[in-house]
C-alpha cells in the first residue's frame, strides 16, 4: 500500500517506522522515573533489615543495625559504626530496597 505525501508516495512500512520514531520521545517521557522506582520500598523495613544485617554486620567496623526515625517520621534502617571511616561512608549504602539507611557513630558496644 503506498501512501502520498507532501513529498510523494511513501511505503506503508517506511510510514510506520517513521511514526513510531516521532512518538518515541513521547513514549520516553511518559515512563516513570527510574529512580523513583527504585527509591520505592516493596518490603516493610523489619523485613529488608532482617535480610540485609547480615552483610552490615559482617563490614568491619559496624557495631549494630536497627530500626530508627527519620526527622519528618520516614522509618529508617541505621547503621551504627564504632568510627565513621571514608571505606564505610562508601561501602554502606544510602538506602535498602527503598528505606534510607542513616549511619550513626555509635562507638564500640561492650557487654556490662
Amino acid at each position: 500500500m503506498l501512501f502520498s505525501g507532501a513529498r510523494g508516495i511513501i511505503s506503508a512500512r517506511r510510514f510506520m517506522l517513521l511514526a513510531l520514531f516521532a512518538a518515541m520521545p513521547a513514549l520516553y517521557v511518559c515512563q516513570p522515573n527510574r529512580e523513583s522506582r527504585k527509591s520505592m520500598p516493596t518490603r516493610d523495613i523489619k523485613t529488608v533489615m532482617e535480610a540485609h544485617v547480615g552483610d552490615l554486620m559482617a563490614m568491619p567496623g559496624v557495631a549494630g543495625v536497627a530500626i530508627g526515625e527519620l526527622d519528618n517520621g520516614t522509618p529508617c534502617i541505621i547503621v551504627m559504626v564504632v568510627d565513621l571511616t571514608d571505606d564505610l561512608k562508601r561501602t554502606i549504602p544510602k538506602d535498602l530496597e527503598g528505606h534510607p539507611v542513616i549511619i550513626e557513630v555509635s562507638g564500640e558496644f561492650k557487654p556490662m
